[in-house]
């Protein structure tokens, strides 16, 4: 006959309870990395308030209507340290316009800015871009009176 032999060794000593102890104890160690990523990465709301924004669509496709009936269009360029904004159309040039630029996901990238006249029709203000991807781009004329809107990938 066999005798069973029996181990000699105490538990701690073992592979197999200590296999099974860190299973779970990896599983809390994982929860709890995630947990300090997500509140250190939290998403930002681009909009907070999409009820106001909401009620707010038909003036504003009123201001873009109003630059398309005066046929006002724009080419944005940017290099490393200014925007400028060539302005086609505009019968009584101004002496700046305001430029809104919304980061598509970050809003503390969001930036208002003042485009200062270089030129006939151009239009220019410093800035560096802090992040490359998709803009939204809103360019007003003075006292809110037209809109201009573009959609651009800045790198």
């Amino acid at each position: 006959m066999h005798k069973l032999s029996q181990d000699t060794l105490p538990w701690y000593k073992q592979f197999w309870p200590w296999f099974l102890i860190l299973l779970p104890l990896s599983v809390v160690v994982a929860s709890v990395v995630t947990f300090f990523i997500a509140q250190n990465n939290a998403p930002s709301l681009v909009s907070d308030n999409h009820y106001k924004e909401g009620l707010a669509i038909n003036s504003n496709k009123q201001l873009e209507q109003r630059a398309e009936e005066l046929g006002l269009s724009a080419v944005i360029s940017r290099n490393s340290t200014a925007i400028t904004v060539h302005l086609n159309g505009l019968s009584n040039p101004v002496e700046s316009l305001q430029l809104k630029l919304r980061h598509a996901t970050i809003s503390q990238h969001d930036k208002s800015l003042t485009l200062t006249k270089i030129a006939d029709g151009i239009y220019q203000t410093p800035f560096i871009l802090p992040k490359p991807g998709k803009w939204y781009i809103s360019i007003k004329g003075p006292s809110n009176s037209w809109e201009i809107k573009q959609v651009s990938q800045l790198r």
